[in-house]
């Protein structure tokens, strides 16, 4: 006996593709990223809310790596070590 839901997701369409990133679009109108091997299907406005978080998070980032370069006086510092902040998203 097939499954009618199955086959709703079983169609997609190629939206964009990337070195690292796939997204499809399901037939019932969800976005699928996939990451490797990681795939997941979301609701379109949990993907916008994902992006807004992401490009906050790139800003904020951008903002601290300039704090802190222009603290030490070297242009460019970066964060290799394992001082990452973590935070509430």
């Amino acid at each position: 006996m097939s499954d009618p839901a199955i086959k709703e997701h079983a169609k997609h369409v190629r939206l964009v593709e990337s070195d690292h990133a796939a997204v499809d679009m399901c037939q019932c109108g969800s976005l699928q990223l996939h990451l490797g091997d990681l795939s997941l299907r979301l609701p379109p406005d949990l993907v916008l809310s994902l992006t807004r978080t992401l490009t906050v998070a790139l800003a904020r980032r951008e903002e601290i790596l300039t704090e802190r370069a222009g603290a030490t006086g070297m242009a460019g510092a970066s964060w290799a070590s394992s001082h990452a902040l973590r935070g509430k998203a």
